[in-house]
Protein backbone atom coordinates (compact mmCIF):
# COMPACT_ATOMS: atom_id res chain seq x y z
CA UNK A 1 0.00 0.00 0.00
CA UNK A 2 0.99 3.52 -0.30
CA UNK A 3 1.06 6.78 1.16
CA UNK A 4 -1.48 9.56 0.39
CA UNK A 5 -0.65 11.51 -3.30
CA UNK A 6 -0.81 14.84 -1.20
CA UNK A 7 2.65 13.12 0.70
CA UNK A 8 4.16 13.11 -2.91
CA UNK A 9 2.88 16.91 -3.39
CA UNK A 10 4.79 17.75 -0.06
CA UNK A 11 7.40 16.19 -0.05
CA UNK A 12 8.28 16.49 -3.70
CA UNK A 13 8.29 20.51 -3.09
CA UNK A 14 9.97 20.29 0.38
CA UNK A 15 13.22 18.44 -1.05
CA UNK A 16 13.22 20.73 -4.45
CA UNK A 17 13.17 24.10 -1.87
CA UNK A 18 16.20 22.15 0.13
CA UNK A 19 17.69 21.42 -3.00
CA UNK A 20 17.14 24.88 -4.89
CA UNK A 21 18.81 26.14 -1.93
CA UNK A 22 22.13 24.60 -2.16
CA UNK A 23 22.21 27.04 -5.90
CA UNK A 24 23.21 30.27 -3.70
CA UNK A 25 25.67 27.99 -1.63
CA UNK A 26 27.32 26.94 -4.60
CA UNK A 27 26.94 30.74 -6.05
CA UNK A 28 28.28 32.14 -2.71
CA UNK A 29 31.48 29.35 -3.29
CA UNK A 30 31.78 30.10 -6.89
CA UNK A 31 32.35 33.72 -6.60
CA UNK A 32 36.14 33.20 -6.10
CA UNK A 33 36.73 30.55 -8.75
CA UNK A 34 34.53 32.35 -11.77
CA UNK A 35 33.44 35.49 -10.71
CA UNK A 36 32.65 36.46 -14.70
CA UNK A 37 30.48 33.67 -15.01
CA UNK A 38 28.93 33.33 -11.65
CA UNK A 39 27.45 36.93 -11.55
CA UNK A 40 25.11 36.16 -14.86
CA UNK A 41 21.87 36.51 -13.11
CA UNK A 42 20.72 33.09 -16.05
CA UNK A 43 23.14 30.97 -14.85
CA UNK A 44 22.30 31.51 -11.01
CA UNK A 45 18.37 31.36 -11.99
CA UNK A 46 19.28 28.30 -14.12
CA UNK A 47 21.10 26.58 -11.22
CA UNK A 48 18.43 27.19 -9.19
CA UNK A 49 15.59 25.68 -11.67
CA UNK A 50 17.65 22.62 -12.17
CA UNK A 51 17.91 22.05 -8.45
CA UNK A 52 14.46 22.23 -7.77
CA UNK A 53 13.65 19.81 -10.37
CA UNK A 54 16.47 17.42 -9.25
CA UNK A 55 14.40 17.39 -5.89
CA UNK A 56 11.33 17.60 -7.06
CA UNK A 57 12.10 14.49 -8.90
CA UNK A 58 13.61 13.01 -5.60
CA UNK A 59 10.67 13.69 -4.27
CA UNK A 60 7.98 11.56 -6.32
CA UNK A 61 10.94 8.44 -6.87
CA UNK A 62 10.20 8.27 -3.09
CA UNK A 63 6.85 8.59 -3.32
CA UNK A 64 6.69 5.85 -5.53
CA UNK A 65 9.33 3.42 -3.97
CA UNK A 66 7.69 4.33 -0.12
CA UNK A 67 5.10 1.06 0.48
CA UNK A 68 3.84 -0.44 3.45
CA UNK A 69 1.72 -4.05 3.98
CA UNK A 70 0.12 -5.74 7.04
CA UNK A 71 1.56 -9.46 6.89
CA UNK A 72 0.01 -12.08 9.16
CA UNK A 73 2.70 -11.31 11.99
CA UNK A 74 4.97 -8.42 11.40
CA UNK A 75 3.77 -4.82 9.81
CA UNK A 76 6.37 -4.31 6.54
CA UNK A 77 7.69 -0.78 5.51
CA UNK A 78 9.47 -0.64 2.35
CA UNK A 79 11.65 2.94 1.32
CA UNK A 80 14.94 4.35 -0.40
CA UNK A 81 15.20 5.49 -3.79
CA UNK A 82 19.10 4.74 -4.19
CA UNK A 83 19.56 2.69 -0.78
CA UNK A 84 17.08 0.36 -0.64
CA UNK A 85 15.45 -0.33 2.62
CA UNK A 86 13.20 -2.72 4.31
CA UNK A 87 11.96 -3.08 8.05
CA UNK A 88 9.53 -5.77 9.33
CA UNK A 89 8.60 -4.91 12.92
CA UNK A 90 6.73 -7.48 14.86
CA UNK A 91 3.37 -7.07 16.24
CA UNK A 92 4.04 -8.10 19.37
CA UNK A 93 6.88 -5.59 20.04
CA UNK A 94 4.79 -2.55 18.69
CA UNK A 95 4.01 -0.59 21.65
CA UNK A 96 1.92 2.54 20.78
CA UNK A 97 0.33 3.94 17.42
CA UNK A 98 -0.28 7.41 17.10
CA UNK A 99 -2.34 9.39 14.56
CA UNK A 100 -1.90 13.03 14.87
CA UNK A 101 -3.86 15.23 13.02
CA UNK A 102 -3.65 19.18 12.19
CA UNK A 103 -6.39 21.85 11.38
CA UNK A 104 -4.62 21.15 7.89
CA UNK A 105 -4.72 17.43 7.73
CA UNK A 106 -8.26 17.60 8.92
CA UNK A 107 -9.00 19.79 6.32
CA UNK A 108 -7.99 17.71 3.73
CA UNK A 109 -8.49 14.69 5.12
CA UNK A 110 -5.40 13.08 5.97
CA UNK A 111 -3.21 12.60 9.10
CA UNK A 112 0.31 11.08 10.28
CA UNK A 113 0.95 7.86 11.43
CA UNK A 114 3.47 7.27 13.63
CA UNK A 115 4.58 3.77 14.85
CA UNK A 116 6.48 3.33 18.49
CA UNK A 117 8.23 0.11 19.45
CA UNK A 118 9.40 -0.99 23.39
CA UNK A 119 12.92 -0.66 22.93
CA UNK A 120 13.43 2.17 20.92
CA UNK A 121 13.75 5.85 21.27
CA UNK A 122 12.62 6.93 18.60
CA UNK A 123 9.75 6.61 16.09
CA UNK A 124 10.38 3.34 14.16
CA UNK A 125 8.55 3.93 11.23
CA UNK A 126 6.42 6.93 10.18
CA UNK A 127 3.64 7.06 7.06
CA UNK A 128 3.20 10.77 6.31
CA UNK A 129 0.25 11.35 5.12
CA UNK A 130 -2.26 8.97 4.98
CA UNK A 131 -5.93 9.05 4.52
CA UNK A 132 -7.25 9.90 7.49
CA UNK A 133 -9.76 6.51 7.09
CA UNK A 134 -6.92 4.63 6.55
CA UNK A 135 -4.77 5.99 9.55
CA UNK A 136 -8.17 4.63 11.51
CA UNK A 137 -8.16 1.20 9.87
CA UNK A 138 -3.91 0.91 10.77
CA UNK A 139 -4.45 2.04 14.14
CA UNK A 140 -7.10 -0.78 14.47
CA UNK A 141 -5.55 -3.41 12.71
CA UNK A 142 -2.34 -2.74 14.68
CA UNK A 143 -4.38 -3.33 17.71
CA UNK A 144 -6.08 -5.86 16.73
CA UNK A 145 -2.85 -8.19 16.00
CA UNK A 146 -0.96 -7.11 18.60
CA UNK A 147 -3.36 -8.32 20.94
CA UNK A 148 -3.72 -11.41 19.01
CA UNK A 149 0.17 -11.60 19.20
CA UNK A 150 0.53 -11.80 22.62
CA UNK A 151 -2.20 -14.41 23.29
CA UNK A 152 -0.58 -16.40 20.82
CA UNK A 153 2.47 -15.36 23.13
CA UNK A 154 0.76 -16.52 26.28
CA UNK A 155 -0.92 -19.42 24.82
CA UNK A 156 2.50 -21.08 24.12
CA UNK A 157 3.62 -20.82 27.10
CA UNK A 158 0.68 -21.82 28.62
CA UNK A 159 1.41 -25.21 26.50
CA UNK A 160 5.27 -25.81 27.21
CA UNK A 161 4.26 -25.22 31.11
CA UNK A 162 1.44 -27.91 30.48
CA UNK A 163 3.84 -30.18 28.18
CA UNK A 164 6.15 -29.84 30.79
CA UNK A 165 4.10 -31.08 33.70
CA UNK A 166 2.78 -33.71 31.84
CA UNK A 167 6.36 -35.16 31.24
CA UNK A 168 6.92 -34.51 35.05
CA UNK A 169 3.75 -36.46 35.62
CA UNK A 170 4.86 -39.31 33.51
CA UNK A 171 8.14 -39.61 35.61
CA UNK A 172 6.03 -39.72 38.48
CA UNK A 173 7.30 -36.14 39.79
CA UNK A 174 3.98 -34.24 41.10
CA UNK A 175 3.92 -30.36 40.04
CA UNK A 176 2.66 -27.79 41.83
CA UNK A 177 -1.29 -27.72 41.94
CA UNK A 178 -1.91 -24.70 40.34
CA UNK A 179 -0.62 -25.19 36.83
CA UNK A 180 -2.79 -24.60 34.15
CA UNK A 181 -3.61 -26.73 31.47
CA UNK A 182 -4.28 -24.69 27.73
CA UNK A 183 -7.33 -25.99 25.88
CA UNK A 184 -5.72 -26.30 22.56
CA UNK A 185 -9.31 -25.93 20.95
CA UNK A 186 -10.33 -22.61 22.95
CA UNK A 187 -6.41 -21.10 22.42
CA UNK A 188 -7.57 -22.01 18.32
CA UNK A 189 -10.71 -20.71 18.36
CA UNK A 190 -9.17 -17.36 20.17
CA UNK A 191 -6.82 -17.03 17.76
CA UNK A 192 -8.75 -17.22 14.68
CA UNK A 193 -10.94 -14.55 15.70
CA UNK A 194 -10.31 -11.80 13.14
CA UNK A 195 -12.94 -9.45 14.40
CA UNK A 196 -12.47 -5.58 15.68
CA UNK A 197 -10.95 -5.27 18.92
CA UNK A 198 -13.28 -5.43 21.91
CA UNK A 199 -15.26 -2.17 22.19
CA UNK A 200 -13.93 0.81 23.72
CA UNK A 201 -15.33 1.47 26.95
CA UNK A 202 -14.52 5.02 28.59
CA UNK A 203 -12.85 5.62 31.51
CA UNK A 204 -12.83 10.10 32.16
CA UNK A 205 -13.58 12.31 29.98
CA UNK A 206 -11.92 16.21 31.13
CA UNK A 207 -14.80 18.26 31.67
CA UNK A 208 -15.08 22.26 30.66
CA UNK A 209 -14.62 22.66 34.86
CA UNK A 210 -11.67 20.50 34.48
CA UNK A 211 -10.01 21.50 31.48
CA UNK A 212 -10.66 25.53 32.52
CA UNK A 213 -8.58 24.98 35.86
CA UNK A 214 -6.41 22.25 34.44
CA UNK A 215 -5.26 25.38 31.80
CA UNK A 216 -4.97 27.97 34.86
CA UNK A 217 -2.77 25.83 37.02
CA UNK A 218 -0.27 24.23 34.54
CA UNK A 219 2.92 25.61 33.17
CA UNK A 220 4.28 24.48 29.52
CA UNK A 221 7.54 24.66 28.48
CA UNK A 222 6.13 26.26 24.97
CA UNK A 223 5.42 29.46 27.19
CA UNK A 224 9.26 30.17 28.26
CA UNK A 225 10.32 29.96 24.30
CA UNK A 226 7.76 32.93 23.32
CA UNK A 227 8.99 34.66 26.31
CA UNK A 228 12.65 34.51 25.08
CA UNK A 229 11.32 35.82 21.47
CA UNK A 230 8.69 38.06 22.18
CA UNK A 231 10.57 39.71 25.30
CA UNK A 232 12.39 42.65 23.43
CA UNK A 233 9.55 43.60 21.45
CA UNK A 234 7.81 44.80 25.15
CA UNK A 235 11.05 46.00 26.79
CA UNK A 236 10.24 49.65 25.87
CA UNK A 237 7.22 48.64 27.31
CA UNK A 238 8.09 47.36 30.39
CA UNK A 239 10.38 50.28 30.56
CA UNK A 240 7.41 52.83 30.28
CA UNK A 241 5.01 50.81 32.99
CA UNK A 242 7.87 51.52 35.33
CA UNK A 243 8.01 55.21 34.61
CA UNK A 244 4.23 55.86 34.86
CA UNK A 245 4.22 53.92 38.25
CA UNK A 246 7.52 55.42 39.97
CA UNK A 247 6.26 58.51 38.60
CA UNK A 248 9.60 59.70 37.90
CA UNK A 249 9.85 62.45 34.78
CA UNK A 250 12.73 61.05 32.90
CA UNK A 251 13.19 59.91 28.95
CA UNK A 252 12.90 55.83 29.19
CA UNK A 253 16.42 55.31 28.79
CA UNK A 254 17.02 57.06 31.54
CA UNK A 255 15.31 54.63 33.96
CA UNK A 256 18.14 52.34 33.71
CA UNK A 257 20.57 54.76 33.72
CA UNK A 258 22.14 53.91 37.27
CA UNK A 259 22.42 50.45 38.89
CA UNK A 260 19.42 50.76 41.23
CA UNK A 261 16.95 51.87 38.70
CA UNK A 262 17.77 48.82 36.50
CA UNK A 263 17.37 46.56 39.31
CA UNK A 264 14.07 48.08 40.04
CA UNK A 265 13.01 47.58 36.52
CA UNK A 266 14.31 43.70 36.68
CA UNK A 267 11.56 43.16 38.96
CA UNK A 268 9.18 44.73 36.69
CA UNK A 269 10.22 42.28 34.06
CA UNK A 270 10.19 39.60 36.24
CA UNK A 271 7.15 39.95 36.80
CA UNK A 272 5.99 40.59 33.86
CA UNK A 273 7.54 37.32 32.14
CA UNK A 274 5.71 35.00 34.95
CA UNK A 275 2.37 37.29 34.06
CA UNK A 276 3.33 36.29 30.34
CA UNK A 277 4.42 32.59 30.34
CA UNK A 278 1.28 32.09 33.08
CA UNK A 279 -1.14 33.15 30.41
CA UNK A 280 0.46 32.01 27.49
CA UNK A 281 0.93 28.13 29.26
CA UNK A 282 -2.38 28.68 29.81
CA UNK A 283 -3.81 28.72 25.90
CA UNK A 284 -1.27 25.91 25.04
CA UNK A 285 -2.93 23.77 27.84
CA UNK A 286 -6.09 24.61 26.74
CA UNK A 287 -5.50 23.89 22.96
CA UNK A 288 -3.61 20.57 23.84
CA UNK A 289 -5.96 19.30 26.58
CA UNK A 290 -9.46 19.78 24.89
CA UNK A 291 -11.84 17.20 24.22
CA UNK A 292 -9.65 14.50 26.47
CA UNK A 293 -10.86 11.14 26.64
CA UNK A 294 -9.33 7.90 28.21
CA UNK A 295 -10.82 4.42 27.84
CA UNK A 296 -9.93 1.05 27.88
CA UNK A 297 -9.91 -1.30 24.91
CA UNK A 298 -8.69 -4.88 25.56
CA UNK A 299 -5.36 -4.22 27.25
CA UNK A 300 -4.77 -0.99 26.61
CA UNK A 301 -5.69 2.32 27.58
CA UNK A 302 -6.26 4.68 24.45
CA UNK A 303 -6.79 8.41 24.63
CA UNK A 304 -7.89 11.09 22.47
CA UNK A 305 -6.99 14.71 22.92
CA UNK A 306 -6.39 18.29 20.73
CA UNK A 307 -7.87 21.21 19.72
CA UNK A 308 -5.47 22.65 16.81
CA UNK A 309 -4.03 19.63 16.72
CA UNK A 310 -5.82 16.25 17.56
CA UNK A 311 -3.77 13.26 18.82
CA UNK A 312 -5.18 9.55 19.28
CA UNK A 313 -2.94 6.99 20.62
CA UNK A 314 -2.92 3.99 23.38
CA UNK A 315 -1.26 3.18 26.69
CA UNK A 316 -0.28 -0.45 27.08
CA UNK A 317 -1.18 -1.28 30.60
CA UNK A 318 1.35 -4.12 30.89
CA UNK A 319 4.28 -2.23 29.51
CA UNK A 320 3.05 0.37 32.72
CA UNK A 321 5.97 0.86 35.33
CA UNK A 322 5.14 3.83 37.48
CA UNK A 323 2.62 5.34 38.06
CA UNK A 324 2.75 9.48 39.40
CA UNK A 325 0.31 11.18 40.94
CA UNK A 326 0.88 15.16 40.21
CA UNK A 327 -0.25 17.58 41.83
CA UNK A 328 0.87 21.52 42.12
CA UNK A 329 0.45 24.27 44.87
CA UNK A 330 -2.97 25.53 42.89
CA UNK A 331 -3.84 22.28 42.12
CA UNK A 332 -4.07 21.22 45.50
CA UNK A 333 -5.51 24.49 46.90
CA UNK A 334 -8.47 23.24 44.64
CA UNK A 335 -8.87 19.40 45.69
CA UNK A 336 -7.09 18.48 42.33
CA UNK A 337 -4.91 15.88 40.81
CA UNK A 338 -3.82 14.50 37.42
CA UNK A 339 -1.62 11.39 37.10
CA UNK A 340 0.90 10.24 34.15
CA UNK A 341 2.22 6.85 33.29
CA UNK A 342 5.95 5.71 32.21
CA UNK A 343 6.19 2.56 30.17
CA UNK A 344 9.22 0.50 29.35
CA UNK A 345 11.58 2.08 27.02
CA UNK A 346 9.20 4.47 25.24
CA UNK A 347 7.00 7.07 26.86
CA UNK A 348 3.75 8.00 24.79
CA UNK A 349 4.36 11.08 22.63
CA UNK A 350 7.79 11.29 23.98
CA UNK A 351 8.90 12.38 20.83
CA UNK A 352 6.67 15.86 21.08
CA UNK A 353 5.13 15.85 24.61
CA UNK A 354 7.02 13.93 27.38
CA UNK A 355 5.24 11.40 29.26
CA UNK A 356 1.72 11.05 28.91
CA UNK A 357 -0.82 12.28 30.89
CA UNK A 358 -3.16 9.30 31.35
CA UNK A 359 -5.29 11.36 33.82
CA UNK A 360 -4.61 15.53 32.92
CA UNK A 361 -7.19 17.14 35.89
CA UNK A 362 -10.14 15.51 37.93
CA UNK A 363 -10.69 15.44 41.59
CA UNK A 364 -7.95 14.19 44.05
CA UNK A 365 -9.85 11.00 44.87
CA UNK A 366 -11.23 10.89 41.91
CA UNK A 367 -8.03 10.28 40.23
CA UNK A 368 -6.75 7.97 43.13
CA UNK A 369 -9.45 5.64 42.44
CA UNK A 370 -8.79 6.13 38.84
CA UNK A 371 -4.92 5.24 38.95
CA UNK A 372 -6.41 2.10 41.59
CA UNK A 373 -7.70 0.55 38.39
CA UNK A 374 -4.47 0.26 36.58
CA UNK A 375 -2.34 -0.67 39.93
CA UNK A 376 -4.56 -1.05 43.06
CA UNK A 377 -2.23 -0.18 45.43
CA UNK A 378 -2.91 0.47 49.13
CA UNK A 379 -4.30 3.48 50.79
CA UNK A 380 -1.09 6.19 50.64
CA UNK A 381 0.38 7.01 54.81
CA UNK A 382 3.64 8.33 54.15
CA UNK A 383 6.68 8.87 56.66
CA UNK A 384 8.67 11.55 56.19
CA UNK A 385 12.23 12.43 56.92
CA UNK A 386 14.43 12.89 60.28
CA UNK A 387 13.92 16.49 61.74
CA UNK A 388 17.96 16.85 60.79
CA UNK A 389 17.05 16.78 57.74
CA UNK A 390 15.00 20.13 57.30
CA UNK A 391 17.97 21.71 59.29
CA UNK A 392 19.84 20.68 56.38
CA UNK A 393 17.70 22.37 53.45
CA UNK A 394 17.36 25.35 55.83
CA UNK A 395 21.27 25.66 55.86
CA UNK A 396 21.73 24.96 52.46
CA UNK A 397 19.44 27.45 51.34
CA UNK A 398 20.84 30.26 54.09
CA UNK A 399 23.83 30.04 52.11
CA UNK A 400 22.54 30.47 48.69
CA UNK A 401 21.15 33.47 50.01
CA UNK A 402 24.83 34.57 52.17
CA UNK A 403 26.50 34.14 48.71
CA UNK A 404 23.95 36.09 46.78
CA UNK A 405 24.31 38.96 49.01
CA UNK A 406 27.99 38.68 49.00
CA UNK A 407 27.94 39.15 45.10
CA UNK A 408 25.70 42.25 45.40
CA UNK A 409 28.12 43.80 48.28
CA UNK A 410 30.63 43.28 45.58
CA UNK A 411 28.74 44.94 42.99
CA UNK A 412 28.56 47.65 45.55
CA UNK A 413 31.94 48.49 45.68
CA UNK A 414 32.52 48.75 42.09
CA UNK A 415 29.93 50.42 41.31
CA UNK A 416 29.40 53.24 43.81
CA UNK A 417 26.42 53.99 42.65
CA UNK A 418 24.83 51.13 43.50
CA UNK A 419 23.08 51.22 46.88
CA UNK A 420 20.43 48.05 46.71
CA UNK A 421 23.06 45.84 47.96
CA UNK A 422 21.06 44.46 50.76
CA UNK A 423 18.06 43.09 48.66
CA UNK A 424 19.04 39.58 48.89
CA UNK A 425 19.31 39.12 52.21
CA UNK A 426 15.58 40.11 52.47
CA UNK A 427 15.41 36.04 51.27
CA UNK A 428 16.53 35.37 54.76
CA UNK A 429 13.49 35.82 56.31
CA UNK A 430 11.82 32.81 53.94
CA UNK A 431 14.82 30.25 54.65
CA UNK A 432 12.82 29.00 57.40
CA UNK A 433 9.71 28.22 55.55
CA UNK A 434 11.29 26.93 52.66
CA UNK A 435 12.91 24.63 54.62
CA UNK A 436 10.26 23.36 56.28
CA UNK A 437 8.11 23.53 52.91
CA UNK A 438 10.79 21.03 51.54
CA UNK A 439 11.02 18.68 54.21
CA UNK A 440 7.23 18.32 54.68
CA UNK A 441 6.36 17.61 51.52
CA UNK A 442 8.74 14.71 51.05
CA UNK A 443 7.98 11.32 52.31
CA UNK A 444 7.91 7.16 51.81
CA UNK A 445 5.77 4.92 52.12
CA UNK A 446 6.12 0.98 52.01
CA UNK A 447 3.07 -1.17 50.72
CA UNK A 448 2.67 -4.63 50.40
CA UNK A 449 3.09 -4.13 47.07
CA UNK A 450 4.17 -0.75 46.23
CA UNK A 451 7.01 1.55 47.39
CA UNK A 452 6.33 4.95 47.07
CA UNK A 453 7.78 8.15 47.54
CA UNK A 454 6.67 11.55 47.39
CA UNK A 455 8.28 14.72 46.38
CA UNK A 456 8.18 18.40 46.04
CA UNK A 457 6.19 21.36 47.08
CA UNK A 458 5.46 23.59 43.77
CA UNK A 459 4.63 20.95 41.75
CA UNK A 460 4.24 17.75 44.48
CA UNK A 461 4.69 13.98 42.14
CA UNK A 462 3.96 11.01 44.44
CA UNK A 463 5.70 8.09 42.29
CA UNK A 464 4.29 4.47 42.69
CA UNK A 465 6.80 1.55 41.78
CA UNK A 466 5.16 -2.05 41.89
CA UNK A 467 7.89 -4.28 43.14
CA UNK A 468 7.69 -6.55 40.23
CA UNK A 469 8.34 -3.77 38.12
CA UNK A 470 11.50 -2.93 39.98
CA UNK A 471 15.06 -2.89 37.98
CA UNK A 472 17.33 -2.08 40.82
CA UNK A 473 17.52 -0.62 44.32
CA UNK A 474 20.44 2.57 44.73
CA UNK A 475 21.27 3.56 48.16
CA UNK A 476 22.80 6.46 48.10
CA UNK A 477 24.85 8.92 50.54
CA UNK A 478 26.89 12.07 50.45
CA UNK A 479 29.60 13.35 52.43
CA UNK A 480 27.63 15.77 54.29
CA UNK A 481 24.91 13.02 54.24
CA UNK A 482 27.17 10.40 56.28
CA UNK A 483 28.03 12.99 59.35
CA UNK A 484 23.70 13.32 59.64
CA UNK A 485 23.33 9.68 59.31
CA UNK A 486 21.27 10.28 55.93
CA UNK A 487 20.87 8.19 52.62
CA UNK A 488 18.60 8.96 49.61
CA UNK A 489 17.06 5.07 48.77
CA UNK A 490 16.17 5.13 44.63
CA UNK A 491 13.75 2.60 43.21
CA UNK A 492 14.91 2.37 39.54
CA UNK A 493 12.61 0.85 36.77
CA UNK A 494 12.76 0.14 33.01
CA UNK A 495 11.23 3.34 32.11
CA UNK A 496 12.26 5.49 29.26
CA UNK A 497 15.41 8.25 29.56
CA UNK A 498 14.20 11.11 29.22
CA UNK A 499 15.28 14.82 29.79
CA UNK A 500 14.03 16.06 33.33
CA UNK A 501 12.74 12.64 34.23
CA UNK A 502 13.40 10.91 37.66
CA UNK A 503 13.39 7.97 38.97
CA UNK A 504 11.22 7.31 42.12
CA UNK A 505 13.91 8.50 45.43
CA UNK A 506 13.20 8.49 49.17
CA UNK A 507 15.52 11.32 49.70
CA UNK A 508 17.02 12.01 53.41
CA UNK A 509 16.28 9.19 55.03
CA UNK A 510 17.48 7.77 58.32
CA UNK A 511 20.90 5.65 56.68
CA UNK A 512 19.74 2.70 58.94
CA UNK A 513 16.42 2.90 57.93
CA UNK A 514 17.64 3.33 54.25
CA UNK A 515 19.74 -0.27 54.21
CA UNK A 516 16.64 -2.06 55.40
CA UNK A 517 14.81 -0.64 52.84
CA UNK A 518 17.43 -0.97 50.21
CA UNK A 519 17.25 -4.98 51.17
CA UNK A 520 13.35 -5.21 51.76
CA UNK A 521 12.95 -4.00 48.38
CA UNK A 522 15.33 -6.59 46.74
CA UNK A 523 13.86 -9.46 48.81
CA UNK A 524 9.78 -8.26 47.46
CA UNK A 525 11.89 -8.11 44.15
CA UNK A 526 13.18 -11.50 43.98
CA UNK A 527 9.97 -12.87 45.29
CA UNK A 528 8.45 -11.15 42.62
CA UNK A 529 10.21 -12.95 39.91
CA UNK A 530 10.44 -16.47 41.31
CA UNK A 531 6.21 -15.62 41.63
CA UNK A 532 5.98 -14.65 37.34
CA UNK A 533 8.39 -17.96 36.79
Amino acid sequence: MKLHPLSAVTRSLQRGLVAASFAFFLTAIGQFAAPELLGSFALIAGLFVLLFVVGVAYGVAYYYRFEYALTPDTFDVYSGVIGRQEREIPYRRIQNVDVTESIFHRIVGVAIVQIETAGGSETEATLNFVAADEARRLQREIRDRRARARDEGTADGEAAAAETADEATAEGVTGPSETRHADPEAVADRLSREGDLQPETTLFELGSTELLVLALTSFQLASVAFLLFGFPIVGDLIVGVFASLTGIEAPVDALTSTPDLAILVGLLAVAFAAVTMWAVSSVVTFLQYYGFTLGRQGEDLVYERGLLQRYSGSIPTDKIQTLTIQENVLMRALGYAGFTVETAGYSPGQSDQGPQSAIPLAGREHTLALARELEPFDELSFTRSPKRARRRYGVRYGLVVLGLSALTVGLSVAVPAFDLWYLPLLLLVGVPPAAHLKWKHRGYCVGEDHFVVRDGFWNRKTRIVPYYRLQTVIRQRTVFQRRLELAHLTADTATASLLGRQDATAYDIEADVAGDLYELNRDRLQASLRGGN
